[in-house]
């Protein structure tokens, strides 16, 4: 049983907008809505929970509306917000793929190639990362490099809210490094999908 955790209860400041990061148009439809149709398509996620706090409650709404069911956190940040869900029973023991709101370029293909990677380790938790030089080719400022590789917004962990040996897997996929993150990285993002014709 693999359970995906759509974080989305971030304030999104980086945006400069007064609209909730989540709920960005692109193509027409919110950015949340781009990853959870991936996790819904996906053929390795049992179940999709997203989670929000107050400076979402759009978003809250909307996931509901769509049949999601959502968990609110306090909205103190990701890694405080992360643990704050982890920390509860619902998730205990379970196999969980955390996802940020604003991956729109994920599919359930890659999603279920890193499920994959995941079952074959042995490792309780996997990081997902990108070469930066994906993010250079394409004119990406990446928000934080480790040694080359900038993480994804995508990783797998246990439910058990306590640190995890972790397995590193590398995917040089423009799809895990286009966070939307800035008003020019929306910009990329139509580039990108008007060379793709999606």
């Amino acid at each position: 049983m693999v359970t995906a955790l759509l974080m989305a209860g971030g304030k999104g400041t980086r945006m400069n907008l007064d609209l909730e990061k989540p709920m960005v148009l692109v193509e027409g439809k919110p950015l949340i809505e781009h990853v959870l149709s991936a996790l819904q398509d996906s053929s390795e996620v049992d179940e999709v929970i997203v989670a929000t706090s107050h400076h979402t409650p759009n978003t809250t709404l909307h996931a509901e509306n769509l049949g999601f069911r959502v968990l609110k956190t306090q909205g103190n940040g990701y890694v405080e917000d992360l643990s704050f869900v982890l920390s509860q029973d619902v998730f205990k023991d379970k196999v969980i793929l955390t996802i940020t709101s604003d991956l729109p370029l994920i599919t359930a293909k890659i999603i279920d190639l890193v499920l994959g990677e995941y079952h074959k380790s042995s490792k309780p938790a996997m990081s997902v990362m990108v070469p930066v030089k994906i993010f250079r080719e394409h004119g990406l400022k990446p928000s934080l490099v480790l040694e080359n590789l900038v993480p994804s917004g995508l990783n797998i962990l246990r439910g058990n809210d306590t640190e995890q040996d972790e397995e590193v897997l590398v995917l040089d996929k423009i799809e895990l490094a286009l966070n939307i993150n800035s008003p020019e990285d929306i910009i990329c993002l139509k580039k990108l999908w008007g060379n793709s014709r999606r």
